[in-house]
């Protein structure tokens, strides 16, 4: 399954512009872009999300 970047951001309870803040110092990737240019995650970068969002509440 693939999400959309307002997807995940809603999934995980952040904000858009902080997955692409994360895609730019290299912490979270995206697998594609959409033909809209879209970014779009797999469950591996959910997962890897769980762990950022979980590491940054310590």
């Amino acid at each position: 399954m693939s999400y959309l970047i307002s997807d995940l951001a809603a999934l995980a309870g952040v904000s858009a512009r902080t997955l692409r803040y994360y895609d730019q110092i290299g912490l979270l990737h995206s697998t594609g872009k959409t033909g809209s240019g879209y970014r779009q995650y797999d469950e591996e970068a959910v997962l890897r999300l769980q762990q950022i969002c979980f590491f940054g509440r310590l």
